[in-house]
């Protein structure tokens, strides 16, 4: 990826703009083969739900773990970018709602289970039901809940309540990720030529320049999110007072590999798209190493690790490490929220963090 923006480099330093060749790049490079890859887990998702409905094990039950972590893995590799068509019709929010302060996704799932009602599970009914029902968090209560063996699933041939629904979820997360990919690349016009075209004012952007900015933006925003939502949320002030529960998926003990897939997608998001630009001014060099380097800090401290993160809060012996993740995450936030967009001359805008 970083190969071809230093192909394009002389066109991005010589152009008048230097943006419309960022932003393909971003977009070719960057976006739509996450989206793909995140289409592509969501059906395998679905197929093993499928395939593990019709006659509930141990077996079948470990396969959809195991696409519902590499389902996982896919959204964290683009769960930072905000906008475009994964903001429509509320699919951020319906993919996976996180941070949930009033604990609305327990309190729906355990309604549905109650209710039983399995008219609210048709194709054409699912995608309005509770935002909290519908997505990966909801998928993990019932994979990772405390009664999560595969007899909770019902037996073979049973019309199973929990099966029908973690077969509504798995169809719905589908749908949504193959309908992104779609609007981004075929519809007419797609996202990306909407973004292509912004040079000359698009139907959704006034100029190249804006969505570079908001792309940087969503940069910056990623590691609020690790900072304020992963990290310092469960974190409390001492291993007594920690809240293990506040992290991102705790139940299927996964909180630190989502932090490490979000620094790896930034850290990628940046040397494709804005190191190159930034390091074309000599006086901007430092500060591109210095950036290089936080994200060198800041990985290295979350795979330092050794322990879940569910557990490391806890540890005395582990909690250091999860401070100095902390720290390096904090010195890198601030390296993306103000040197950079300073020396690039772009503004972060409106944060959709602010006011949480």
């Amino acid at each position: 990826m970083q190969t071809a923006l230093c192909l394009l480099l002389p066109a991005v330093v010589l152009a008048d703009s230097p943006w419309p060749a960022l932003n393909r790049v971003l977009v070719d490079e960057h976006i739509v083969p996450r989206y793909q890859h995140l289409a592509a887990a969501t059906a395998e998702l679905e197929e093993h739900s499928r395939k593990f409905c019709a006659a509930p094990d141990d077996a079948g039950l470990a396969d959809v773990r195991a696409a519902y972590q590499d389902t996982m893995d896919a959204w964290m590799e683009i769960q930072h970018v905000r906008f475009g068509p994964v903001e429509l019709y509320l699919r951020y929010n319906r993919f996976q709602l996180w941070p949930d302060k009033h604990n609305t996704a327990e309190r729906q799932l355990s309604k549905a289970l109650a209710e039983r009602d399995t008219a609210q599970l048709a194709e054409d009914k699912f995608p309005y039901a509770s935002v909290a029902l519908q997505g990966l968090s909801a998928f993990e209560r019932l994979l990772y809940g405390g009664d999560a063996d595969a007899t909770r699933f019902g037996g073979e041939g049973q019309d199973s309540y929990p099966c029908l629904l973690l077969e509504a979820i798995a169809h719905n997360l589908a749908r949504m990720s193959a309908d992104v990919y779609q609007e981004w690349t075929m519809a007419k016009p797609s996202y990306r030529d909407n973004v292509l075209e912004a040079e000359q004012g698009s139907s959704h952007f006034e100029s190249s320049e804006e969505f570079s900015a908001r792309m940087l933006n969503n940069l910056y925003t990623s590691l609020q999110f690790i900072v304020d939502q992963k990290l310092l949320a469960p974190l409390g002030s001492t291993p007594a007072e920690a809240n293990p529960r506040r992290a991102e998926s705790w139940r299927s003990r996964r909180s630190l590999r989502n932090i490490v897939l979000n620094l790896e997608a930034a850290e990628s998001l940046y040397l494709t798209a804005y190191s190159a630009p930034l390091k074309a001014h000599k006086e901007n060099a430092a500060l591109d190493r210095e950036i290089r380097r936080a994200f060198d800090r800041t990985l290295h401290a979350a795979r330092d690790i050794k322990q879940p993160l569910y557990d490391a809060l806890q540890s005395p012996g582990q909690r250091q490490s999860v401070e100095q993740l902390l720290a390096a995450a904090s010195e890198l936030k601030r390296l993306l929220g103000g040197p950079l967009p300073s020396a690039l001359g772009l503004s972060l805008g409106f944060n959709s963090l602010d006011g949480d």
